[in-house]
């Protein structure tokens, strides 16, 4: 089952080098998925369990993460020229 490693936030500027950036943070959902059995864990700890438990004959290499990212609010694109 997927869950969400990091929430959105909206975006904000931050000051670098004298210039205004947009700065975004998107959500990031994260499913974790045994690659022989299609298991989906709940979390990292939960695979980890698995991993380290003597009952299975899970590895590491048997899990499998996929990383989904969602940008809900996008700045304005392009550039600015100071010629």
């Amino acid at each position: 089952m997927p869950f969400v490693k990091q929430k959105s936030e909206k975006i904000y500027e931050k000051q670098i080098d004298g210039k205004t950036i947009p700065v975004i943070t998107p959500e990031v959902i994260l499913t974790i998925t045994h690659k022989e059995t299609g298991r989906e864990y709940l979390s990292e700890k939960e695979a980890e369990d698995d991993i380290n438990s003597p009952h299975t004959s899970t590895t590491k290499d048997d899990i499998k993460r996929d990383v989904e990212v969602k940008i809900a609010e996008m700045p304005p694109l392009g550039g600015s020229s100071e010629m």
